[in-house]
């Protein structure tokens, strides 16, 4: 492991800086060091959040720990400095992150970004976006470290409004059922009740209650099984919570949108889930 590290910081070490003054409380992705005689003028780091990558011309987003780190260059003032060009820039970026057995996404040279993932030697997902300034005297980093939600991030109603206002939807991994069955376990209230606030305190959002499945067993199976716990979910909410029953919509997708691979213990739990939807 150390070795790895070592080898990819001598790969990238040509975009070392030169005694720039960084904001407070700021630095590099530790995976990916700056152009030279750039410094730090605003870091931000946060626990889960979401970023647009264009993968096959569309963009889609990413969800992880979040890093966006601006840079910009010392002579930044001076105008008769010959600053790196846009693609200059670029390029330094997409190069060590090839050498460090990573691949191009997209790049778009009319706008001056670049879009790029790797994995690490412990298969973290790692993505990149780097974006320029007209004027290459300053450029921003994006890191995403690919992950799903995790359900020790407790869900709330809030944390339902954000993600719906952010992408339409909401995986919810805290509503439980006995292998093959649709009769929800009690351990599953919490979860519904936060669900409930939320449709009370936005009683203009009307949602999908959609069933996922892992791909054990029969796709038939699987879409009938998917269809009737999402059916449960939506009658305990009007029941329990007396929300409206047409402001619920129940379907079922058995195996068909998986987050995660199904080859795995821990992927088959990501893709048993439900989502809520927000009805356009």
């Amino acid at each position: 492991m150390k070795k790895y590290f070592m080898s990819l910081i001598l790969v990238i070490g040509f975009l070392k800086a030169y005694g720039q003054t960084d904001v407070k409380n700021s630095k590099d992705y530790y995976l990916l060091d700056r152009m030279p005689n750039y410094h730090i003028i605003s870091y931000n780091e946060t626990a889960f959040d979401a970023h647009s990558f264009f993968i096959e011309n569309k963009k889609t987003p990413i969800e992880g720990k979040k890093f966006s780190i601006k840079y910009q260059h010392g002579k930044s003032d001076d105008k008769n400095f010959e600053f790196p060009t846009r693609l200059q820039i670029l390029r330094n970026y997409s190069n060590a992150i090839k050498k460090a057995g990573g691949e191009i996404v997209s790049e778009r040279y009319n706008s001056e970004w670049g879009h790029y993932t790797f994995k690490t030697t412990n298969a973290k997902e790692i993505w990149v976006e780097v974006k320029t300034s007209i004027s290459a005297k300053t450029y921003t980093v994006t890191v995403i470290e690919r992950q799903t939600m995790k359900q020790e991030i407790a869900i709330n109603a809030e944390l339902i409004k954000n993600k719906i206002e952010l992408e339409g939807k909401i995986a919810i991994y805290g509503i439980y059922f006995d292998v093959g069955k649709s009769i929800i376990k009690k351990e599953s209230e919490s979860a519904l009740l936060q669900i409930s606030e939320y449709l009370r305190r936005n009683k203009a959002i009307n949602c999908w209650v959609v069933g996922h499945t892992d791909s054990d067993g029969s796709f038939e199976l699987n879409s009938k099984l998917s269809l009737e716990r999402a059916k449960a979910i939506k009658k305990h909410l009007q029941e329990k919570y007396g929300i409206a029953s047409n402001r619920l919509f129940a379907e079922g997708v058995g195996p068909l949108a998986p987050v995660a691979s199904n080859n795995t213990e821990e992927g088959k739990k990501l893709n048993r889930r439900v989502e809520l939807v927000k009805k356009q």
